[in-house]
């Protein structure tokens, strides 16, 4: 029989008290171990992301995981280990990656119980583009050169930049910019010439540095202007000694040169007689008829064709008369004077020259005699007034031929010119 307990309550004599029933044993079920908890394998909830650096700059890698146990993370590149292992974190590892010079892959590696999980993020260096490689010149011909080249890059560049100079100039190289493709062809060029061209790629840091410098030289084309300083004379009545300097622009090797004359000036210059020599600068012609003007003109050719032909020369078949004086030219100095200039002859014994010079729209012509000499100044002119000028050379055995007439300009006078504000 249990005992019932009682409790009296002593504000309330007499009365008796509610019996306290004893207390209600836990089943037995409710003492076993506590629920199980649940198992994850390793995850990446943040895994790190790639990145580009300017050379040198710095980057912050952060990886997270998760999972149940929570894994430790470390950070590796390649074999090598980046995190101590006394100093691995639990479930969060930022990696500080200082002064970067060159492109590496970095892996996070994450651990637990449960298995091992890794991922990798490469920061790559932005750099200048390597020189291209393997340049070389596929074509060329008077005027132009046709390049070819590698990349030379493993990354897309922005374009090339091509850069040549003629190889004898000591001038700067010009630049071809925005070439999109690994093949162009420069144009422009001078004929027979020797050109070195070199080639960089660009991207969006900048311009890498050149490839290797290849030369070549352009194809030869006809000479582009005639010989110069033409000039002639008299050996005897027949015979007549023609000398002259080579082209400006021969454009290729000079494999000779025609010397045209004939007595008939206004006949073509097909219907000229032509007297052909080598590449020297002097030419003897012979039997022509005596106490005539003979015309003559001469070219050079190289092995394409013919250049143009000089200015006409007018000698006359008489011993020991000069020539007709060549490279005559005029321009003015003032208002009211006009220099004229000429080329020495070769050892004609001049002993004065003759002028005639007229405004271009007056037949009155005026004649002055002077000395001796390569240049004359004529003065008293009217300003800002066209005048036509032919000259001839004189010596004791008479008048060599007059020069074609050629003009020039006086200046405008001073007294009539707007003063500059």
């Amino acid at each position: 029989m249990v005992p019932v307990l009682t409790v009296t309550n002593n504000s309330s004599a007499g009365h008796a008290l509610s019996p306290i029933k004893p207390p209600v044993p836990c089943p037995l079920t409710l003492l076993c171990s506590p629920p199980a908890v649940r198992r994850v394998p390793p995850r990446f909830s943040i895994p790190p992301t790639n990145h580009e650096v300017m050379p040198g700059g710095s980057v912050n890698l952060t990886c997270v995981a998760v999972g149940a146990p929570m894994p430790y993370v470390k950070w590796m590149m390649g074999v090598e280990e980046l995190t101590k292992e006394e100093e691995m974190p639990i479930g969060r590892n930022v990696l500080e990656v200082t002064n970067i010079l060159q492109s590496a892959n970095y892996s996070c590696v994450a651990i637990s119980s449960l298995g091992m999980i890794e991922t990798t993020a490469q920061i790559t260096v932005k750099a200048l583009p390597k020189p291209p490689t393997s340049l070389i010149v596929t074509e060329t011909t008077a005027t132009s050169v046709t390049l070819t080249w590698d990349s030379g890059n493993p990354e897309p560049v922005s374009y090339y930049v091509i850069q040549y100079r003629a190889k004898v100039s000591d001038n700067s190289f010009q630049e071809v910019d925005g070439v999109a493709t690994t093949r162009y062809s420069i144009g422009g060029l001078s004929p027979y010439s020797e050109y070195e061209f070199r080639v960089m790629a660009l991207n969006n840091i900048g311009r890498g540095p050149p490839s290797s410098l290849v030369d070549t030289r352009t194809s030869e084309q006809a000479p582009s202007s005639p010989p110069l300083a033409v000039q002639a004379r008299m050996l005897s009545a027949s015979t007549m000694l023609v000398q002259w300097e080579p082209p400006e622009e021969p454009n290729g090797q000079i494999r000779g040169y025609r010397v045209y004359y004939s007595s008939d000036l206004r006949a073509p210059l097909s219907g000229w007689q032509k007297h052909n020599t080598d590449d020297s600068r002097l030419t003897t012609i012979s039997g022509l008829t005596t106490d005539i003007t003979y015309s003559l003109r001469v070219l050079g050719f190289t092995s394409v064709g013919d250049g143009p032909p000089s200015d006409v020369l007018q000698v006359k078949t008489q011993q020991g008369v000069p020539a007709q004086p060549s490279s005559f030219n005029a321009e003015a100095e003032l208002d009211t004077r006009i220099m004229l200039s000429w080329l020495w002859p070769v050892q004609d014994q001049i002993t004065k020259y003759e002028l005639m010079y007229w405004e271009a729209n007056s037949g009155n012509k005026l004649h002055v005699t002077f000395l001796p000499a390569g240049s004359y100044a004529v003065e008293g002119l009217k300003p800002d007034t066209l005048y036509m000028f032919s000259l001839a050379a004189r010596s004791e055995m008479g008048l060599g031929v007059f020069t074609q007439p050629i003009e020039a300009r006086t200046a405008q006078s001073s007294k009539y010119c707007t003063p500059t504000p």
